[in-house]
């Protein structure tokens, strides 16, 4: 509306000086260097509005992925690259922000223009002038559009053929080996023929551009010449209302041509902000009729009824048959070949990884039907993988037990044999735990699993990685800390060789037998 207001400015003062009054220059200068005051300030209160409204919506947005990504179970965290789902989303995110910075503020700027040049026409012309200018807008702007989104689809298909030409080359660059001439001049023609497809594509989009920009030029000067041209013919009278009309259609004919790439942007936005609807999209809730009366015994006994990971469509692996007894107070074990299962039957117990009905049962209790929460919570893990964050040692311990006491830090370090560290809590230990030793490590993740109130704790290879020494001296803590813990230990290697006399050990082992994977458990005293 300020822009449309100059051409009222012009208006008023070409008639006035028409009419011989000089006096109404210093009211146009004062009322012009206002104008041009007030641009700057509204352009920045506006976009200052929509920043703050973009910026909490990613907030939001950037939230609600962390909170999916981390709630992900173990088969979904498998089945979807959450690389890529990041970057999609933040690709959405980016789309979205211009939505909100740029395209939402100049449409309300084009509506404003629109609307405040055909008052100021219908006040300071007449209300046919008015009408005139309306109706061009709703014409040029319909045509905008429709070229608009033709373009769009041919965007799109450039957009393809390039990602061809891009996979290939670096399909060439990652087996850049010796490969025969024959071979290197198919590739090389095969890469022309792309490159070519891809050329014609841009030429016909530069043409069609060219055509829609003559008619789009054709219609512009139709609507002013004609226009302009009947207030013209009345003779010299109507002089303001020609250049407060000519300032109009100048600025109608800027606002709508930028119409076109905003209304580009509201179409990838639309595809973005599916894209993040799909992405945070709450998922159905397979956890209902939680059974936490489970918990609280002595001994869990972990049935497996033709076990298979839920929701993989090609879910060829055997299924898993057997019984896993957890008793406190001994050792307990599972062991088997490399590769056989022996993590997905960890990460299925405590509801990691989902199951269909009835196909795993715990103390009778079917694990589909429990919250995984509240097997997460009840059933302590500490990974293979040496789950350790760069920070000290205490807030690595906080990730077991947040608001555990310093006792409780210096006890649980003690009880795995990390004593030096009590009096060091804030040693920081690298980038994945880089400044420890292997062995220490272990440690370190099997003291944070002893903070945390869970009523088993299973470790998953904790053996891994470690030399004949430093594995000796782990199996004794863990042999030690047994007896007051109601623990489960995986491990490859048989039991009897790593732990000491008079260790009674509940082992479990699986074998695969007929196309499916048995759990066995027997009773042994080293």
């Amino acid at each position: 509306m300020l822009n449309t207001s100059f051409g009222a400015m012009l208006k008023w003062l070409t008639d006035g000086l028409q009419h011989g009054k000089s006096d109404v220059l210093f009211p146009f200068i004062a009322f012009f260097a206002l104008q041009r005051f007030l641009l700057p300030i509204t352009g920045a209160s506006g976009m200052m509005i929509s920043n703050r409204l973009a910026n909490r919506i990613e907030s939001d947005i950037r939230k609600s992925w962390y909170e999916y990504v981390v709630s992900l179970d173990y088969g979904s965290a498998r089945l979807k690259n959450s690389g890529e789902y990041q970057k999609k989303i933040q690709e959405a995110i980016v789309s979205v922000r211009t939505l909100l910075n740029n395209t939402l503020r100049s449409l309300l700027s084009i509506a404003l223009e629109i609307f405040s040049i055909t008052i100021f026409s219908i006040v300071f012309v007449s209300l046919k002038a008015g009408l005139v200018l309306l109706l061009f807008a709703a014409f040029y702007s319909t045509f905008i559009i429709y070229v608009t989104e033709k373009r769009v689809r041919v965007l799109r298909e450039i957009a393809q053929s390039d990602a061809e030409c891009s996979a290939f080359m670096h399909d060439s660059f990652i087996n850049s080996g010796s490969i025969s001439p024959d071979i290197r001049n198919s590739r090389v023609n095969q890469h022309e023929i792309l490159l070519t497809k891809l050329e014609d594509k841009k030429n016909n989009n530069s043409r069609k551009l060219f055509l829609d920009s003559a008619v789009s030029s054709l219609i512009c000067l139709a609507a002013c010449f004609l226009t302009l041209m009947t207030y013209y013919r009345q003779g010299a009278g109507p002089t303001g209302a020609i250049i407060l009309l000519a300032t109009g259609l100048a600025q109608l004919i800027i606002q709508i041509n930028t119409l076109g790439f905003n209304y580009r942007n509201i179409l990838s936005a639309k595809i973005d902000i599916f894209r993040i609807s799909e992405g945070l999209k709450i998922r159905e809730d397979i956890n209902v009729g939680a059974a936490s009366a489970v918990f609280g015994s002595s001994r869990y006994d972990f049935s497996f009824q033709g076990f298979k990971v839920a929701g993989v469509a090609s879910n060829d692996t055997p299924p898993i048959y057997g019984v896993v007894s957890i008793n406190s107070g001994v050792l307990n074990t599972l062991h088997g070949a490399s590769g056989i299962g022996k993590s997905t039957v960890a990460r299925a117990m405590r509801g990691e990884i989902r199951t269909s009905a009835k196909q795993l049962l715990v103390n009778g209790t079917d694990v589909s039907n429990m919250e995984s929460d509240l097997l997460l919570g009840k059933i302590g893990y500490v990974s293979q993988d040496n789950i350790i964050f760069n920070e000290s040692i205490i807030q690595n311990l906080r990730y077991g037990k947040r608001d555990a006491t310093h006792k409780e830090f210096v006890d649980s370090l003690s009880k795995v044999g990390l004593q030096k560290f009590s009096d060091n809590l804030e040693y920081v230990v690298g980038e994945k735990g880089g400044r420890l030793s292997g062995g220490e490590r272990q440690r370190l993740a099997i003291a944070r699993g002893l903070l945390q109130d869970c009523e088993i704790l299973i470790l998953d290879e904790p053996f891994a990685g470690l030399d004949e020494e430093r594995a000796y001296e782990l199996a004794g803590t863990i042999a030690s800390l047994a007896s007051g813990t109601c623990m489960f230990v995986i491990m490859h290697q048989r039991p009897e060789s790593l732990f000491g006399r008079n260790s009674i050990i509940n082992q479990h082992i699986m074998d695969q037998h007929g196309g499916k994977i048995q759990i066995a458990n027997r009773r042994v005293t080293c």
